[in-house]
């Protein structure tokens, strides 16, 4: 080969490796850049005005609280630290309100998953809306039993639901039976008329009869409307019932004890189904006419000493809002941090640009995520879900509200209680009240 064909292939050569590194230089220089992402918006609806709205500040502290600890600990550390942000919808306690807050946060503030909404009524209306623009639901708090039978793929819940309490309630009732010598034998309900109440009568009724107690009574109230319970607290004391099971929101759970003192009704025991019975309100109110009413639960103050991440939560949240950690702020608390974790797990796999995939990739998280229970504040076993989105390894407690310092504490399982059980609750009379 000439000297002359050389120079040219290696021209040719050097020209090629010129185009090749000039167009990898384009490539590089007008390649779309990485978009930044700096915060990831998730949406809460919760009834902030109305008869509830206590109760939906007590269930917006829980959340603050999380949000607070999860951007401080390095927000979204999959993308880059960016923050997490609520966007609040106000159900106001009605689910076509709830419904329609729930659409605006998914089609104006284009939020990657709603968490919400405490009445089983409105997380009922605002999953649906959910599900059909395909966004993750995550439900901390309401327990009726039909939300997870409906066949969705986009909902999830945390807390265990009232068909897992009610069983609960009836080892409960057969424990103290055994401790005390059979002294429940007939039983009485009274449920305020949503879908949650309503939904805990039939768990009830079904578990209770199974178990061969006698239902005397079964009482329905209208909450949104009730300014008297006279006439229900006397039909039940006319039933003459051992046991009375009460599922009440804040208002009509004050006005039911207060009620059962003004008309000298002295059931054995009284187990609520939390709800109204644990909110701050209602201990505050009812004051020493609470005292030794029973409560299921999914949380308690006084299992610090069995729980020290709970401890160390609880101290700082009372510094913060000067009130201890409940159920309901407890249980959204949790749901904000497995979203949380959800959406980390999520980020790996899909970019929050792409809405529909992000949101996709969220729910395809929740549905395989699993969490210990050391890596929450519930006295649960942890977090996993089923196919039907109804987390599994949640269980419940029963507090006693007692005397010594008017608060509720565990009295059952056995191995979770911090006191011995008071029972039977002494009468009116006997309290000298």
């Amino acid at each position: 080969m000439s000297r002359g064909v050389s120079r040219n292939i290696v021209l040719i050569v050097a020209a090629i490796i010129a185009i090749i590194i000039i167009g990898i230089a384009i490539y590089f220089v007008t390649m779309p850049k990485p978009v930044e992402v700096k915060e990831i918006k998730i949406g809460v609806v919760l009834p902030l005005s109305g008869k509830l709205a206590e109760t939906g500040a007590d269930l917006k502290r829980g959340i603050e609280f999380a949000i607070e600890q999860i951007n401080a600990a390095g927000g979204i550390k999959s993308l880059g630290g960016a923050k997490l942000v609520v966007v609040y919808g106000d159900s106001a306690g009605k689910p076509e309100t709830g419904a329609a807050e729930a659409e605006r946060l998914i089609t104006e503030e284009k939020v990657v998953a709603i968490l919400g909404a405490y009445q089983s009524a409105v997380t009922k209306t605002v999953s649906e809306v959910c599900e059909r623009y395909k966004v993750p639901c995550l439900n901390p708090d309401s327990t009726s039993p039909a939300l997870t039978e409906r066949g969705y793929k986009w909902f999830f819940r945390t807390t265990p639901h009232d068909e897992m309490f009610a069983a609960q309630h009836v080892e409960f009732v057969k424990w103290l039976n055994e401790k005390f010598g059979d002294q429940i034998k007939r039983i009485a309900i009274i449920h305020e008329d949503t879908e949650w109440g309503a939904k805990c009568a039939e768990a009830w009724q079904k578990h209770f009869s199974e178990a061969g107690f006698e239902i005397v009574k079964v009482i329905s109230y209208h909450a949104a409307t009730v300014t008297s319970l006279d006439s229900e607290v006397d039909a039940l004391k006319a039933a003459n019932p051992d046991l009375v099971l009460a599922a009440c929101y804040v208002s009509d759970a004050i006005l039911f004890v207060q009620t059962c003192k003004a008309r000298d009704f002295n059931p054995k025991a009284i187990l609520a189904m939390d709800a109204g019975f644990i909110n701050p309100s209602y201990v505050q109110q009812v004051g020493e006419l609470g005292f030794y009413i029973f409560s299921r639960e999914v949380f308690n103050w006084d299992l610090f000493e069995k729980m020290p991440k709970l401890k160390e939560v609880n101290d700082k949240y009372k510094s913060k809002f000067g009130v201890d950690l409940n159920g309901n702020s407890a249980r959204d608390y949790t749901g904000v941090w497995v979203l949380y974790y959800a959406i980390e797990k999520a980020a790996k796999k899909a970019s929050p640009t792409n809405l529909e995939e992000f949101r996709k990739a969220i729910r395809d998280a929740l549905a395989t995520l699993e969490l210990s229970a050391d890596e929450i504040i519930m006295p649960w076993d942890g977090i996993k879900f089923d196919a039907k989105g109804q987390n599994i390894l949640g269980k419940g407690i029963i507090v006693q509200m007692m005397p010594q310092d008017g608060k509720y504490h565990t009295v059952y399982p056995p191995d979770l209680a911090t006191v011995d059980v008071v029972f039977p609750m002494p009468t009116w009379a006997e309290r000298g009240s």
